[in-house]
């Protein structure tokens, strides 16, 4: 992987790492969702009357991406609103690189390297192990996580496949977010209440727009680098990301590291070398 794309898709999911903290540690996960959610609609509303409009041929997959992205803010609200954050990250975000490697291969027809196959599944298997420490999920919120997983398989190939065929990953993105949110925003608000939202963006504007502001950037960037190398590279080295959430809940969330955690975190960063050489 070359190391501009590399050290680009790190510092997404640095930004991953930080907008998915943030709206875990909120009281009401889904009140920081609005929050989170209200500043993209200005923001990609802008960027859709200033970018070209995505090649014809991306629409059927923002179409797509809307309805998955729909599925996975839900289910990832609810999963951090009943759930710690180092429990449940690591079990959605484990799966998910293996899954696309997979498809990635047998029906993209794109080439990866032997490096490359070893680098996803030692990632794979390095964010699967830290979900063995600590508290089990009750059956509920696992049902959650199962689809919050499904969703990140179905969200990456879709909008990795939709990005290329758009010629503009940030116009495609930015459609997909105006229209998924401006979708989302008035399900929480009618949920929830006019009052008890605008209350609670007003308590946590900083936050809500930073982490806004990141996920955008964030997600925008992984995009473009599906444009440049295998779906799957990017899907791996993003989860990453976790190494990321661990130091946050560490010094931030009051959760204590143990030695698998750590050991776990190793071998992600092993995988992470092994992407790099792929």
């Amino acid at each position: 992987m070359d190391a501009f794309v590399f050290v680009v898709v790190l510092s997404a999911a640095l930004m991953h790492a930080i907008w998915n903290s943030i709206i875990q540690k909120s009281k009401n996960s889904f009140l920081e969702s609005f929050n989170f959610g209200i500043w993209k609609i200005p923001l990609t509303l802008c960027l859709v009357f200033i970018l070209p409009l995505p090649d014809k041929s991306s629409w059927p997959f923002i179409a797509c991406s809307v309805c998955v992205h729909f599925i996975y803010t839900y289910t990832l609200v609810y999963s951090y609103n009943n759930n710690d954050l180092t429990k449940v990250y690591p079990i959605f975000r484990g799966a998910p690189p293996l899954i696309v490697l997979l498809f990635s291969y047998l029906f993209l027809n794109e080439v990866i390297s032997s490096i490359g196959w070893l680098a996803v599944v030692i990632t794979s298997i390095g964010i699967l192990s830290i979900s063995l420490t600590g508290k089990k999920i009750d059956v509920k919120s696992m049902f959650s996580v199962t689809l919050v997983a499904v969703s990140i398989v179905a969200y990456s190939i879709i909008d990795g496949l939709g990005a290329r065929a758009s010629l503009n990953s940030l116009s495609y993105l930015s459609w997909v977010f105006l229209i998924h949110w401006s979708l989302y925003i008035p399900f929480i608000l009618n949920r929830y209440g006019w009052e008890a939202c605008i209350s609670h963006t007003k308590n946590n504007l900083i936050s809500g727009m930073f982490a806004s502001l990141i996920s955008f950037i964030g997600y925008s960037l992984i995009l473009w680098a599906m444009t440049k190398v295998p779906i799957a590279y990017v899907v791996a080295l993003r989860e990453t990301s976790i190494i990321f959430v661990g130091i946050i809940g560490w010094l931030f969330l009051s959760e204590k590291p143990s030695k698998i955690k750590f050991l776990s975190i190793i071998i992600i960063a092993l995988g992470a070398g092994l992407l790099r050489l792929s």
